[in-house]
């Protein structure tokens, strides 16, 4: 066996053992025999093994009297060599060896009348049953060996399922600690937030009723920058209250039926007051009415609108429609932007992705609104996914199921 670093080491099949300590080792041998039944134990072994070589001594000699001549005398001794390895083990089948060997040698090899004690040239007939007998104790010593390494191979298991289970514990524990900081951080900034915000528009209603006050334009305009940054950083705190939530398991829909065409054109045309980009609206005249909830997927829509705004040219419009089928409805987003490559479009609805192209532009982002509006969509047991081609934009589809069954718990 080669040394890896650490305390765990290789064996020649590549195969990766964590090393014990002798006080583990101890451990689990007495672990291991205590698991065997107690007529089983290595001493009852060395002590049946000295009555059953006189039996079958006695055996041979009776078998050799009866039909004069015994040409196979060490039959007997092998059986009894197997049956005391097979439920003692390696050592008694060693001391078994010895035993039989030895009861073969003054029985059968030297006349019982003239003990020759120098006489070695006959003791080397024994050989071959002492190298069977060997055998027969290597093979029951591999066996244990196998048991035990087995052994020791679940005690090394359990232990890195208690390690993994502790870290996982770990991991949930700071996972929900970063939830709750992420949560109470985001309210906690909301109302200063709020405040500022409140206040450049207030200041900038003021300004506008006081026109001819030529010095204050530069306040105006800081003021306006003021509007504009707070309304970012409130948006950005909104969509990190909704990660919070969706991660906690506390986004809870409140659904009503409502009208979908109706709600539609209206986030149309807030973004169309706020951008001043042209947006089409291509629905249906007669009303389309689906039971969800009406504030989570107005925000849905006014993600997939504002991200289209965002990643397309100023002078291409942005398209929206409305298909109503027989089991579902289609909405879809239309942008004439960059695209999308193909193998990141499998991530754009990942937690905190964004596009290289979104990465390099000046288009700021945490990556949260599509994951958010996934996570929306799903909640209404809809699913939404993305067609792009390079050069040619992208298409955003939500697909909603006209009998909205209540959502999973």
């Amino acid at each position: 066996m080669r040394l890896a670093h650490g305390d765990i080491y290789t064996d020649k099949r590549g195969r990766r053992y964590r090393r014990m300590s002798l006080e583990q080792r101890s451990q689990l041998r007495k672990d291991y025999m205590g698991n065997v039944p107690k007529w089983r134990h290595p001493l009852i072994g060395y002590l049946v093994a000295i009555p059953a070589t006189v039996i079958v001594s006695l055996c041979t000699i009776y078998v050799t009297k009866m039909f004069g001549q015994f040409f196979f005398p060490s039959t007997f001794s092998i059986i009894v060599i197997v049956m005391t390895a097979l439920f003692w083990g390696a050592g008694p089948a060693i001391w078994s060896i010895l035993l039989n060997a030895a009861a073969l040698y003054f029985f059968f090899i030297l006349p019982i009348s003239s003990y020759d004690y120098s006489n070695w040239r006959d003791a080397l007939q024994l050989l071959p049953f002492i190298g069977s007998g060997l055998v027969i104790a290597l093979i029951t010593a591999q066996r244990e060996r196998a048991r035990f390494q087995a052994m020791a191979t679940e005690l090394e298991l359990q232990s890195y399922a208690q390690e993994l289970e502790e870290t996982n514990r770990r991991l949930e524990d700071a996972n929900q600690m970063k939830d709750r900081f992420l949560s109470i951080a985001s309210h906690e900034l909301k109302t200063p937030v709020t405040t500022i915000r409140g206040q450049a528009q207030l200041m900038l209603r003021r300004i506008s009723r006081h026109k001819d006050l030529e010095h204050m334009d530069g306040v105006a305009t800081t003021l306006e920058r003021i509007n504009d940054q707070t309304s970012r950083l409130t948006t950005l705190i909104d969509e990190l209250l909704d990660v919070s939530s969706i991660r906690t398991g506390k986004a809870v829909l409140n659904r009503r039926l409502c009208n979908v065409t109706a709600l539609c054109r209206e986030v149309v045309e807030d973004q169309r007051l706020l951008t001043d980009r042209m947006i089409v609206l291509d629905a249906p005249t007669e009303p389309v009415a689906l039971k969800l909830d009406v504030d989570r997927f107005s925000q849905v829509m006014t993600n997939l609108i504002s991200n289209a705004i965002k990643y397309s040219p100023d002078n291409t419009p942005v398209e929206v429609s409305i298909n109503p089928g027989t089991h579902c409805v289609l909405f879809s987003v239309r942008d004439h932007g960059r695209g999308i490559v193909k193998d990141q479009q499998e991530h754009i609805f990942e937690t905190f992705y964004r596009t290289p192209d979104a990465q390099s532009s000046s288009k700021r982002g945490l990556g949260l609104g599509l994951a958010i509006t996934k996570d929306i969509v799903e909640r209404h047991n809809g699913r939404i996914w993305c067609e792009s081609e390079l050069k040619k934009g992208s298409t955003f589809y939500v697909e909603l199921p006209v009998s909205l069954s209540s959502p999973p718990s």
